[in-house]
């Protein structure tokens, strides 16, 4: 038993060093996937990152449950390492929500966008200001999905002005788009079902990432409870092996009275 409870803590202990790496790679991917999502915050709203939010919060917490479960391995306390897979177990299920969490906000995102697109484009609409922030990030909208407006350019007829960025021209750098000299054609497809596909793509990977987390790292939970397991059966083992002694020392006889080496008796002197 002492062989296969050392097997199962080395490993434990390597499960703990893979879930660390695990948390770094997750760390890394949902940060790059929120940051995908946050730069068009204003378009798509808010609770659409939520799901990649705790997902990088997850992976920060993955990092600590890692350095515990690393620790109660080594010390071999059954309580300890319980504790340990209990932490991994909750984990788990977090990142298991978060999937789902990220199918849900996917399947009703075209609503969401819908509507925050269209009142934060008529609260563009009233200001009026080519050169107001609200403005700049429509034309990088436009030059970056090549479309214009919610809907089309003819979301623009209130205003009876179609901003340059709609035909590929606007302020910003050469490395998005080279400009045209003229504006002789609109882009006609509204920015609105662009970048709803574009939302869709990243939840979905936000939900793969997700869903991959945990169920790579639900393996540590069977790890950890059999080492907890092999604990208990080397403790049980040594105890029994304990009273065993004990029992074998008391019942011995004690005939050291009846040994030869005994002094014999002596009569009184008189």
């Amino acid at each position: 038993m002492a062989l296969s409870s050392k097997c199962w803590k080395y490993l434990v202990l390597t499960f703990n060093v893979l879930f660390a790496m695990s948390a770094v790679a997750l760390f890394g991917v949902s940060g790059f996937l929120l940051y995908r999502l946050f730069i068009y915050r204003h378009f798509i709203g808010i609770n659409v990152e939520y799901p990649a939010i705790l997902l990088l919060m997850m992976a920060i917490i993955t990092c600590s449950v890692a350095w515990i479960g690393w620790r109660t391995a080594r010390s071999m306390h059954q309580i300890h390492v319980v504790m340990a897979g209990l932490l991994i177990i909750v984990v788990v299920v977090i990142e298991f929500s978060c999937f789902v969490w990220a199918m849900v906000v996917w399947d009703n995102i075209e609503i969401d966008i819908k509507s925050t697109m269209t009142n934060y484009f008529m609260e563009t609409d009233i200001i009026k200001d080519p050169n107001s922030p609200d403005s700049l990030r429509w034309d990088k909208l436009h030059v970056k999905f090549e479309c214009c407006g919610v809907s089309g350019p003819g979301d623009y007829h209130t205003s009876n002005h179609v901003p340059f960025s709609c035909c590929g021209q606007g302020p910003l750098d050469s490395l998005h788009k080279p400009y045209t000299a003229d504006c002789s054609a609109l882009y006609q497809r509204g920015c609105g079902k662009q970048l709803h596909e574009y939302t869709k793509n990243q939840l979905l990977l936000i939900a793969m990432t997700a869903l991959t987390a945990s169920i790579l790292q639900s393996t540590g939970i069977f790890c950890t409870f059999f080492l907890a397991h092999a604990i208990l059966v080397r403790r049980r083992a040594s105890i029994r092996n304990s009273a065993s002694i004990r029992e074998a020392t008391f019942s011995a006889p004690d005939d050291s009275l009846l040994a030869p080496t005994a002094p014999a008796p002596t009569m009184p002197k008189y």
